[in-house]
């Protein structure tokens, strides 16, 4: 029997509801298929996670704010099995394709979420070595930060030549001085560093007021300790308020999810304790049954 004479092509009208099921349940394993190399792959710049945020926007609007990553999942899975009615697939094969294509053309359209590293607190910029004439020079500076005055200084090197070293004041932008000790009982499982790059360790701090999010574990001037079974996170998280409320994520291998959140005030160091629970749970099932909003 030669290839192909199997596959079943009927010509239209000629597709019942057995017909149906079966190119719709094609078409929803395409989906599944696409969702499970997008969200392991991926990682926190799936796609999934953005669509959460969307969904939980507008749920939220109609008194649902609370909807897991589960149900995003399921709500793409059916989507996919709908689509066959508009692009009409007449092969399991076919539909397939056209759900695992489907959703890949979602994921390529939707923006990943990839928050920035933490700043650090300290308001003095750095002293750059320059060459030139002794000058000064002023420039007009906001509430947001920037340069008041600046002026270059003679210097000498150790080994007699001459150079200039520009110094500068500024009026820096306003910051919450946020030291975060997290908590890990039974101890970090492996080396830290590889646990962030497979994603067996994920962080966020988010900014209610400004609705800026940061990755807890990604500085951009901020630090990074490691003590013992404590992770000490000290940075600047910037502000247009005197306070507002902060929200944190931690996600780590063997352990539950950890969401709080507390107040920050300018001028006052928020000392905030995360203290990890023990969880046998995997981790990506943990992040189904989660609702990430930030």
């Amino acid at each position: 029997m030669a290839y192909g004479v199997k596959r079943g092509i009927k010509s239209p009208g000629e597709f019942g509801l057995s017909d149906m099921f079966g190119l719709a349940l094609a078409g929803s394993t395409g989906i599944i298929a696409a969702l499970v190399t997008d969200y392991q792959q991926k990682g926190e710049s799936s796609a999934m996670f953005t669509i959460n945020q969307w969904v939980v926007s507008g749920g939220s609007l109609l008194g649902f704010p609370n909807i897991p990553l589960w149900m995003v999942a399921l709500g793409l899975v059916v989507i996919g099995g709908a689509s066959i009615f508009y692009f009409q697939p007449i092969t399991r094969q076919g539909a397939f394709a056209q759900g695992f294509g489907l959703l890949a053309v979602m994921m390529t359209a939707v923006p990943a979420d990839l928050a920035g590293g933490l700043e650090a607190i300290g308001d003095l910029p750095d002293i750059e070595a320059s060459t030139g004439l002794e000058r000064q020079a002023s420039f007009a500076g906001g509430p947001d930060g920037g340069v008041v005055n600046a002026a270059f200084t003679p210097a000498v090197y150790a080994s007699g030549g001459e150079a200039r070293i520009f110094q500068a004041q500024s009026q820096a932008t306003a910051k919450y001085d946020v030291v975060i000790k997290i908590n890990f009982p039974e101890g970090i499982p492996s080396n830290i560093d590889r646990m962030m790059r497979r994603g067996d360790l994920r962080g966020r701090l988010h900014n209610e007021e400004t609705g800026e999010t940061w990755n807890l574990f990604r500085s951009a001037g901020g630090t990074l300790k490691l003590t013992g079974n404590t992770l000490t996170v000290r940075a600047g998280v910037p502000t247009r308020s005197d306070s507002s409320r902060l929200w944190i994520r931690v996600e780590t291998a063997g352990y539950a999810i950890e969401e709080q959140s507390a107040v920050a005030s300018k001028g006052r160091r928020l000392n905030w304790t995360v203290d990890m629970t023990p969880s046998s749970t995997p981790l990506f099932v943990q992040r189904l049954n989660k609702s990430f909003w930030f």
